[in-house]
């Protein structure tokens, strides 16, 4: 008799810690990380159409240099420090610079904030800034951005983005301000460097 109560004493104590250990499971946020940090590096290449832009048309796609046109392709660098709950949104500042490739020598300095939500392999993000025009002559503008990232490895990915600035010029006879709008696509790769609690 004494044997049988064993196991069974056995077999209710070895009961109790999964039992327990499932409640306290029960009252957790799932996937929460809280002190996340993301440092991250980003590089693209992109090429947009450009509207009302009679200057500097890498092609001009229209019957006068008025019309659309399409921009010079371009490289754009990054980095950024995200942090947050990638699980439900972390944000933070990105500086990025974008050169042209073709064409007239330019280059753009875009400051803006991003916020990224994360799944396993994908993530999907947003960001606005605003972008200066550093050369060959020194204007602004707003922009606007939206992307997918694909996690090829862990800190590895392979990224596309729509981004959709607004660029204001020197005024003519017709136009004190003009505004200059593009609409640019591109593709590249994304490094990141996590640091969790």
């Amino acid at each position: 008799m004494r044997p049988l109560l064993v196991v069974l004493v056995t077999g209710l104590t070895l009961s109790i810690p999964p039992a327990a250990h499932a409640a306290d499971e029960s009252h957790a946020p799932p996937g929460k990380k809280s002190g996340w940090v993301d440092l991250f590096a980003t590089a693209f290449v992109g090429d947009g159409l450009r509207f009302n832009n009679p200057y500097r048309l890498a092609t001009v796609l229209g019957s006068q240099a008025q019309s659309l046109s399409r921009t010079a392709v371009y490289t754009d660098l990054g980095g950024a420090l995200l942090i947050g709950d990638p699980t439900f949104l972390a944000h933070g500042p990105v500086l990025r610079v974008s050169l042209a490739l073709e064409g007239v020598q330019q280059a753009v300095l875009a400051p803006s904030y991003m916020v990224l939500h994360r799944w396993t392999s994908w993530s999907v993000y947003g960001r606005a800034g605003a972008p200066i025009v550093l050369t060959p002559e020194t204007t602004f503008g707003i922009e606007g951005g939206a992307g997918a990232v694909f996690f090829v490895r862990a800190g590895v990915g392979l990224a596309a983005e729509l981004v959709g600035d607004v660029f204001y010029g020197a005024g003519t006879r017709e136009v004190a301000t003009p505004a200059y709008p593009i609409l640019s696509a591109q593709a590249g790769v994304w490094l990141s460097w996590e640091a969790m609690p």
